[in-house]
């Protein structure tokens, strides 16, 4: 019996030894675990830069995380919500910006929305949705009273200013700040 209690303290001891290391990896494994955002900017036909917000710089977003791998989500006119190629999202704009952030996405977050129309009316409520918005209730973003830049947007649109939003530049902004922490 007592070689059986030894085998015993001996197999808690390494067990005890183990625990540890099994934690660190995990905790490496969630730690290199990528969300990225992609911040995508349009121009116009002379080449200037659509500003869809009084001075903003970006037009649409999309997020790439590990269990998607290379794909994108995003959320655009015509496609709805769906997992694309990077290919396929350069086709919305160019990509200037690429911020990685340390919130970890998984696929069964992502599943409520896959397949929803796109949002043309901007709204934070309904069963329709906007590419920051995509974004923005998967990492519980806080929304900001939106600004249409009416020099772009036709004028049945400019009554939705104020109402609550996330607009891409709004979401780069709180992005940088993630990376800060």
């Amino acid at each position: 019996m007592t070689v059986y209690f030894q085998k015993s303290k001996k197999s808690a001891m390494r067990a005890m030894n183990i625990f540890p290391l099994l934690i660190s990896f995990l905790l490496l494994c969630e730690v290199q675990a990528k969300t990225r955002i992609a911040f995508l900017e349009t121009v116009n036909s002379r080449g200037e830069r659509v500003e869809y917000e009084p001075g903003a710089r970006f037009s649409h977003t999309a997020i790439q995380f590990d269990d998607i791998g290379e794909q994108w989500l995003n959320a655009y006119p015509g496609e709805g919500v769906a997992i694309i190629s990077e290919e396929r999202l350069k086709q919305h704009g160019m990509i200037t910006a690429v911020i990685e952030i340390p919130q970890h996405v998984s696929l069964a977050a992502i599943e409520p929305y896959l397949g929803l129309p796109f949002d043309f009316w901007y709204s934070w409520e309904g069963d329709a949705i906007y590419c920051t918005e995509l974004i923005g209730k998967i990492l519980n973003v806080p929304t900001h009273p939106m600004i249409f830049n009416k020099k772009v947007w036709p004028k049945n649109y400019w009554d939705l200013d104020g109402t609550p939003g996330l607009s891409p530049d709004k979401l780069y902004q709180w992005s940088l700040e993630q990376q800060n922490r």
